[in-house]
């Protein structure tokens, strides 16, 4: 499955988790503390600097003894001055740089619990949890959508909305799940079952109720997707003309039927478009936010 993000995400985070999966953390582990080279690898970085150092000191002594050799007194001077001002400003560059942040992991410790990841659910939440995700991408990547004939529905604020409620939910009712398993271990008593009993009915209405959610979901893009096909017929049928120009040039006295067929086929085709349009409308209405 795949991550799911909490819809105030920027879209920065969510491309970057494509380039760079490793730096996402699970929301059911510790927030990322701060890194930068210092608190990863201190020793690489001060070994790297006192490497720079040796270098800039050997150039700059180096430079001197031969500016010295081949320009007049003043120049040289000047020029060592110089070229000592270039490497201790390039030293302070690196010492600052050597204390920033990587960007992308700033971004992704920021977003630290604003996004989900597999490892968050067990495999029961990871099953309802990608058919919710595969219903939303049919719905979001449709031509119907692409083309504003369910503007109405606001599926752009809608669905993402309900994806990332759904799995909040999941994650919580895994995270239950686990711990029920816990502390059924061992011996089973009748205090335990008095205390479990209820929490496991309530975790069942729970998932039931989610169910049912996914499947509103699912009829929906089912929905969508009728109306998808309607709308690919609808442009096939505008090619009409060109098939009765053909047999009018082929077939001059040919079956007229072929034709009124086309003419037919418009009409009830129009109609089954609109019929389509509507049923995905009135499925998206279920999915609709509180206002």
């Amino acid at each position: 499955m795949e991550p799911v993000f909490a819809p105030d995400v920027p879209d920065g985070v969510r491309r970057l988790y494509e380039r760079r999966p490793e730096l996402f953390v699970p929301a059911g582990q510790p927030k990322p503390k701060r890194e930068t080279s210092w608190s990863v690898a201190p020793g690489n970085t001060f070994g790297t600097l006192l490497v720079w150092l040796a270098v800039c000191v050997g150039g700059w002594i180096l430079a001197v003894i031969i500016m010295a050799g081949t320009l007049p007194a003043e120049v040289a001077a000047w020029s060592a001055v110089v070229l000592a001002g270039i490497a201790v400003v390039a030293t302070a560059g690196i010492l600052v740089m050597s204390g920033f942040e990587d960007r992308g992991h700033k971004a992704v410790r920021r977003q630290h619990g604003k996004y989900l990841l597999s490892d968050d659910f067990d495999d029961e939440a990871r099953r309802l949890l990608g058919r919710a995700q595969r219903a939303v991408k049919t719905v979001l990547e449709a031509t119907v959508t692409r083309r504003g004939l369910l503007d109405e529905v606001k599926n752009d604020l809608v669905l993402p909305e309900q994806l990332w409620d759904i799995a909040q939910v999941l994650r919580e009712q895994s995270i239950l799940r686990a711990r029920q398993r816990e502390i059924a271990r061992g011996m089973a008593t009748a205090e335990l079952e008095a205390v479990l009993g209820p929490q496991r009915r309530a975790l069942a209405l729970s998932v039931d109720a989610i169910k049912r959610k996914v499947d509103l979901l699912d009829r929906y893009a089912d929905r969508v997707r009728s109306a998808d096909a309607a709308l690919r017929a609808e442009a096939a049928l505008e090619d009409g003309d060109r098939y009765i120009e053909l047999l009018a040039r082929t077939e001059p006295a040919g079956d007229t039927s072929v034709v009124q067929g086309f003419a037919d086929e418009a009409g009830a085709l129009r109609d089954t478009l609109t019929r389509s349009i509507n049923a995905a409308r009135d499925a998206g209405r279920t999915l609709a936010l509180p206002e």
